[in-house]
């Protein structure tokens, strides 16, 4: 469906490790994520889908990181990889041959990656 708010259900089939129709509709119900059908198609809101999905990140980030895990999951929401590892460790130093891969590969996503990539 082109609206980015909204999955269709056969699309949570390339999102959760479900492919049946059945499973997903039951994965939808026993997180309470109401089905509404627009314009004759099964659509959830895509936001509530990818919170449910991330929860369980999210709870490990607070327990294993409960100063950072905000900024980490800033960085993992934003696909972040430099701003992660910056966060994780304050004594990273890239070599020269890994830092010319980042700034070639790696968009600068965050304030912190940008910071670090400027010097």
């Amino acid at each position: 469906m082109e609206n980015n708010k909204f999955y269709e259900l056969k699309e949570l089939r390339n999102i959760l490790p479900i492919t049946d129709q059945r499973t997903i509709i039951k994965w939808l119900s026993d997180h309470q994520i109401p089905i509404q059908k627009i314009a004759g198609k099964k659509v959830v809101h895509r936001f509530i889908v990818d919170m449910e999905i991330d929860k369980s990140l999210v709870k490990e980030l607070k327990q294993k990181y409960p100063e950072k895990w905000e900024d980490l999951y800033t960085c993992y929401r934003d696909n972040d990889r430099l701003g992660y590892l910056l966060l994780l460790d304050d004594d990273f130093v890239p070599t020269k041959r890994y830092e010319s891969i980042l700034i070639k590969e790696v968009e600068q996503k965050s304030s912190l990656a940008a910071k670090f990539l400027k010097g």
